[in-house]
């Protein structure tokens, strides 16, 4: 089988997938078994994983993508037989794999992870927003039946607050003073 050659630099696995169909005019994603399609479906694979450094489920998830019904396990078949496939016709797939020049500038074994990673940042985002407002109203109704004396004294800080109670408790002593008790106290006074 003859094919084009293109020289351009891959960086990504949609490059890989594109330069591959254009060079050999296979259509990698049909639903077939057919020799030439399995062959060339196991060097995307063999380019993805070995060149690109994309891990198994990440090349199963980019293959679905297009279509093709591949899981990891067929993806890591795949790239096991290729060496195979090779031996048989070994000029014809050195050559066409010359025509893959990878310049990665993002570590593909590493995508997964990331999507991982922003799914939790996300999340944890999500969660504190809503924690946030969930303090606000919280606050808001903690202040419910409250004087505005009573908010006043909850925004000041710990030295103020100690003032604040030695001055409220002479105000309350002379509260006690000031009632009418049922017993009265003699004051004995020296003249």
């Amino acid at each position: 089988m003859e094919y084009n050659t293109i020289t351009t630099i891959i960086e990504t696995p949609e490059q890989v997938s594109e330069l591959l169909i254009t060079l050999t005019g296979i259509d990698i994603y049909k639903q077939t078994r057919q020799t030439e399609y399995v062959e060339h479906r196991a060097l995307l694979c063999h380019i993805l994983r070995n060149k690109l450094d994309m891990r198994w489920v990440s090349i199963s998830d980019f293959i679905k993508s297009k279509g093709k019904s591949f899981d990891h396990a067929t993806a890591i078949h795949a790239n096991k037989m290729y060496p195979l496939y090779k031996k048989d016709r070994f000029d014809y797939y050195d050559k066409l794999e010359s025509n893959f020049i990878i310049k990665s500038q993002i570590e593909y074994s590493q995508i997964t992870k990331l999507e991982v990673i922003q799914k939790n940042y996300k999340t944890l985002e999500k969660n504190y927003f809503i924690a946030t407002e969930k303090i606000k109203e919280y606050k808001l109704k903690s202040k419910i039946g409250l004087t505005k004396n009573e908010i006043n004294y909850r925004q000041l800080d710990k030295e103020q607050r100690a003032m604040y109670d030695e001055r409220a408790a002479l105000v309350l002593k002379s509260f006690e003073w000031k009632q009418n008790n049922s017993e009265y106290e003699i004051i004995n006074c020296a003249t």
